[in-house]
């Protein structure tokens, strides 16, 4: 158990998704982000002026060098979080690598690997499994609520233009749906069944960049559970999750950033709003905080025995899909 110093975060990586984590941050208490490491040594600059934050570097590892740092915030592009986990795990820095942790489970498991091996925290950025309102949903379907659940139905898509160009579409950087949103609805469905699927079928578009643009799963659970879960870069997907029972539903809008759950049960609906304190960021980022300051190496709540089954199964679904980015080609 440390002491109640603040955590000091840097961050490796500093595009959009960062000032939503600097977002957050304002709203933790005791953490502070007092680097910022990217690939170009000016934009870094610029960007830790215009964010006020104190240091930026040129690269992971002069921030290591120069920094006492406690955490690291990894929020590069997919196939850039594998050198700078093992970097940080190997400095004996905690690290929060954002989703997914590594573009496919060989990266994943060498990521798991060096920070078991160092005895040093590391966790997946999978905010979802944070939100609040999901305690209540849990103990709504705990209770009986909505009898035995048969079937989950969870969507995250959006469309923008074909750029090749983009992270989004550029095979060479993990581009594609799947690993980008559609990790949501299925970690929403491991989540609810408590597995991954027993059985699934994907169909999907594969664009002119060779990426997946739109995913469609189906798939059972044990028990017998069922899920219908889809993905898009390229069209507006339906955004609530809807898990239905036999003696009712709940309904989650905008499942992945939730703040909101409506039950419907017995001809009656209960509406039950969690707001954030910030944008939904800061409960993950209190679990960091949390587990450095009691010297925890893992997190229950988002274990690395789950970020490894998640990248097995996208691997396993981009197989039957024929997805493969050239980084991998000719590995094992």
């Amino acid at each position: 158990m440390r002491d109640t110093d603040d955590i000091r975060f840097g961050m490796v990586g500093h595009g959009g998704i960062s000032g939503q984590f600097l977002g957050a941050m304002d709203v933790v208490e005791d953490a502070h982000v007092a680097a910022v490491a990217g690939r170009n040594a000016d934009r870094a600059h610029a960007f830790a002026e215009s964010r006020g934050i104190a240091s930026s570097y040129g690269s992971v590892g002069e921030m290591l060098s120069a920094e006492r740092l406690d955490a690291v915030y990894i929020c590069t592009p997919h196939p850039y979080h594998e050198e700078a986990a093992i970097a940080c795990v190997d400095a004996g820095v905690a690290v929060l690598v954002e989703k997914p942790i590594a573009p496919n489970l060989a990266g994943a498991t060498r990521i798991v690997e060096a920070a078991r091996d160092a005895g040093v925290f590391a966790m997946e950025a999978m905010w979802t499994r944070f939100l609040p309102i999901y305690e209540v949903v849990r103990r709504w379907i705990d209770e009986g609520l909505i009898g035995d659940v048969r079937l989950v139905t969870a969507a995250f898509g959006f469309s923008v233009p074909v750029m090749p160009e983009h992270r989004l579409f550029n095979p060479e950087l993990a581009g594609g749906s799947l690993l980008d949103v559609g990790v949501y609805p299925l970690t929403i469905a491991h989540w609810l069944y408590g597995s991954h699927p027993v059985e699934y079928g994907a169909l999907a578009r594969v664009g002119e960049t060779n990426v997946d643009e739109i995913v469609s799963i189906a798939a059972s659970y044990p028990g017998g559970g069922l899920a219908q879960l889809g993905c898009a870069t390229v069209a507006n997907l339906e955004s609530s999750a809807m898990i239905a029972g036999t003696a009712g539903s709940i309904e989650i809008p905008v499942f992945w950033a939730a703040d909101r759950a409506i039950l419907r049960a017995g001809g009656e609906e209960e509406i039950e709003t969690m707001p954030h304190r910030a944008n939904g960021f800061e409960y993950e980022i209190e679990e960091v905080v949390d587990c450095v300051r009691r010297g925890r190496t893992e997190s229950d709540r988002m274990p690395l025995s789950l970020s490894l089954e998640m990248a097995g199964l996208c691997d396993e679904i981009r197989s039957r899909l024929g997805v493969v980015y050239p980084f991998e080609e000719g590995s094992d």
